[in-house]
């Protein structure tokens, strides 16, 4: 973590940041009309009269984006992505209030170079405080000592992170608890949580943080004990024990300042969600634009092997259970299903045509899935959409089934490039499919679409 809990550390950076802002707005001015050749020259001073409020709106959006919030906890890469977000809010809010004035015109290279030297020095000093702390605390220097009321599946699950990243600066003292007494590291019962807090605090060694991970059912004792501990200084936060639930884009919100835990969600949108949507939007570009000969091969091929339309359009069900017309090459004759109605394709049926056969044995056929991409319909890497009708018969068979409707069905998936496609294990699908939903990130993302390629098209599942 960046950030300590100490106001003074916290204050330290709000101040070396105003320094930072004003050193690259200085610094982009001397870039843009000193070491380039600039179409008029414009005096220092001009720019300098303006520095106020350059400084006044960022460092309001830098707080108010909660850039100056203390996490123990927070890894780089969130750093990092905290620090672009702020600046990049920062910068379009400054950019829109200058350009109300009118009787300067502020040179576009020099509030580009503003906006790449601004996150670059911020980024840059907050990695050297955060390898500095990083380092002191696993020396033992700065540690927060830790008590952990609850020896569960939450409490121990914790108390291994604490000791997995020790650069957060935990150490954790032992563990509270009524129903495991001779567990490892536990040493006590939970009603002594405030007698053994006031202890170590006599003897010199105070506990800093009080963790409360004790199952739902033991609401009375958690109001209990952080009663207790309201006459105390030690810092109190409860680690809810939902470990035995099906956790989805879990998020904490509040109504009218009342907390509500999101336990089951579509992803909120955010900068993540921002630049997947874009991966899609380029990816799915670039694969139409390389493909687009051999597309035209595979719809003549198709238009002479049976008649009927290029494209087969099916409904599928995505995000949030809204429906859509997938786009397949098509690689049935179009009474294919007249008489059998939706059955689900199986090894060795004879439906297909003789190009069809071909184009589902290479997944060909999916190529125009690319256009559902672009349209917004289905995202390059998710679970793999299904049909309404099959939806009603595996929703109540298949526990957690209706939970992969929670992201945007993709092309391919994590289950499809573990082998799990086809007529395979629908339980097993489900279980890879929910991995990717609570583990997803755009390097996983990237991971599947490399599997994909590495993998090949062509599979023993695909009929």
């Amino acid at each position: 973590m960046l950030q300590e809990q100490s106001r003074f550390y916290q204050r330290l950076l709000f101040f070396a940041d105003c320094v930072l802002v004003t050193t690259a707005w200085i610094a982009a001015y001397y870039i843009r009309f000193e070491l380039l050749t600039p179409p008029e020259w414009l005096p220092l001073s001009r720019y300098l009269g303006f520095l106020p409020w350059v400084l006044l709106v960022s460092m309001f959006v830098f707080w108010a984006s909660g850039l100056y919030h203390a996490d123990r906890a927070q890894r780089l890469t969130r750093l990092v992505y905290a620090v672009a977000r702020a600046v990049a809010l920062g910068l379009l809010v400054v950019t829109a209030s200058l350009s109300f004035y009118r009787e300067l015109y502020f040179s576009r290279l020099h509030m580009i170079l503003f906006g790449v030297l601004t996150p670059t020095l911020m980024v840059t000093v907050r990695l050297i405080l955060y390898f500095f702390l990083r380092r002191a605390r696993l020396q033992g220097k700065n540690l927060k000592r830790v008590l952990i009321v609850g020896a569960g599946v939450a409490g121990r699950r914790l108390e291994h992170a604490f000791r997995q990243y020790p650069w957060m600066g935990f150490e954790v003292v032992g563990f509270l608890d009524d129903h495991k007494p001779d567990a490892s590291g536990v040493i006590g019962p939970t009603r002594e949580t405030a007698a053994l807090v006031d202890r170590f605090a006599a003897e010199g060694q105070p506990i800093d943080y009080v963790y409360l991970a004790l199952p739902l059912n033991a609401a009375a004792r958690i109001e209990q004990i952080a009663g207790d501990l309201s006459t105390r200084l030690t810092h109190v936060c409860l680690v809810p024990d939902f470990l035995h639930l099906d956790i989805l884009n879990s998020r904490v919100t509040d109504v009218d300042g009342l907390p509500v835990i999101h336990l089951i969600d579509e992803a909120p949108l955010e900068f993540r969600q921002v630049m997947k949507r874009a991966v899609d939007i380029v990816f799915s570009l670039a694969v139409l634009t390389a493909t687009a000969p051999l597309m035209l091969v595979i719809a003549v091929a198709v238009k002479l092997s049976s008649p009927g339309p290029v494209f087969y359009r099916q409904e599928r069900m995505g995000l949030n259970g809204h429906t859509f017309q997938m786009l397949k090459f098509r690689s049935m004759p179009v009474d294919a299903e007249a008489k059998t109605g939706a059955v689900w394709a199986r090894p060795g049926e004879d439906r297909a045509t003789p190009v069809g056969k071909f184009l589902r044995r290479t997944s060909l056929d999916e190529l125009p899935q690319f256009i559902n991409v672009l349209k917004g319909d289905m995202s390059v890497v998710g679970p793999r959409p299904e049909r309404p009708v099959f939806i009603e018969q595996f929703k109540e068979r298949v526990p957690k089934y209706m939970l992969r409707h929670k992201v945007k069905a993709g092309i391919t998936g994590w289950a499809q490039v573990n082998g799990w496609r086809g007529n395979t294990s629908i339980e097993k699908r489900i279980e890879y499919d929910l991995y990717y939903i609570q583990n997803w990130s755009l390097k996983l993302d990237f991971k599947i679409m490399l599997m994909t390629v590495w993998k090949g098209f062509v599979h023993e599942n695909a009929y």
